[in-house]
């Protein structure tokens, strides 16, 4: 902020032929016709007496034909949903040019792939948690080891059916698909510039929370050259809309909390996924993310606004076979 310091028949089994009999004595029937051209025994010879038991109805035979025969494939059970974990360790490096403005350090996450989810069909979740203790500096001044917290929900349909790319999964263990997904994803970041950066000027808390349209593309891999290598991953994601919010108020003097809203933004992502021991996939990656200036907005004694920003994150993933 420029005002600021931090911020998824059988046909029926033979029926046994009945022979229908009046209620009373009478002479033997002649030849059923229907049995003769070929019609069903379940639609004998009109007979002038009215037969008192006239046989199993056709739809009870029919039920029970569709009870003996085997299961069809729709009515096969789902596949039991796959979960999957992973750890990372990153290194984030967030900075606001125009102000010579930084946030960098390590991060630690968490993440959870679900896929074949009941009643969801073929969508794929995928859900990210990231906290870090990262230092910040601008031209006021320095804050060390500030704290910051990023979460991801992500939501993937594939485009391509998934036989399209040979039914391949991007790993042995990996649960995930080759092909091409969309979806949506929906990213919050926060962080905690509280502090007194040098006298006369203190940070504050950052909230900027944000929604993306995404593609991810995945490949499954088997070379020679490297046989540990089992598939490459690419993310594309364009911003839909974003808002940072400034707890300006916590500083005092009049300022109040201000809420900027970002008009654009991208990021892309690649990531690679290589085997190591015990079905342990390994997965560094690298992503970039940039977004544009804000609107101007009063905040009490002056407007203000985000300037244009961008992230880099390096880290990698440990993740272990889904169950």
């Amino acid at each position: 902020m420029k005002s600021h310091p931090a911020r998824q028949d059988r046909a029926p089994g033979t029926l046994r032929t009945m022979r229908f009999f009046a209620p009373t004595p009478a002479p033997t029937l002649a030849p059923n016709p229907a049995l003769r051209s070929g019609r069903s025994a379940l639609h004998p010879a009109r007979h002038p007496r009215k037969a008192a038991f006239a046989g199993p109805h056709p739809a009870a035979l029919a039920v029970l034909a569709w009870a003996l025969s085997p299961a069809p494939l729709w009515a096969q059970a789902e596949p039991a949903a796959r979960l999957q974990w992973s750890s990372s360790a990153a290194y984030s490096h967030y900075r606001e040019p125009s102000i010579g403005m930084h946030l960098k350090g390590p991060e630690l996450g968490v993440h959870l792939r679900l896929s074949d989810l009941r009643g969801l069909g073929r969508l794929k979740l995928e859900v990210d948690l990231l906290g870090g203790a990262q230092n910040y500096s601008s031209a006021d001044g320095q804050l060390e080891r500030r704290r910051t917290l990023d979460t991801r929900w992500h939501a993937l349909y594939p485009l391509l059916p998934e036989g399209s790319a040979q039914g391949q999964h991007s790993g042995p263990n990996s649960g995930q698909h080759s092909g091409l997904y969309a979806g949506l994803a929906l990213q919050s970041s926060y962080s905690d510039l509280r502090g007194v950066v040098r006298p006369g000027v203190e940070g504050y808390e950052r909230l900027n929370r944000s929604s993306w349209l995404t593609a991810q593309w995945r490949q499954s891999l088997k070379l020679d050259a490297l046989p540990r290598l089992q598939g490459l991953q690419l993310d594309l994601g364009h911003l839909l809309d974003g808002r940072q919010t400034s707890y300006l108020s916590q500083v005092g003097g009049g300022w109040r909390d201000a809420t900027n809203k970002q008009p654009w933004g991208w990021q892309v992502q690649l990531q690679s996924t290589w085997t190591a021991e015990r079905g342990l996939l390994l997965e560094p990656f690298v992503r970039y993310t940039q977004v544009g200036h804000s609107d101007t907005v009063i905040a009490g004694p002056k407007a203000v606004s985000e300037p244009a920003n961008s992230r880099w994150q390096l880290g990698l993933k440990a993740t272990w076979p889904p169950y």
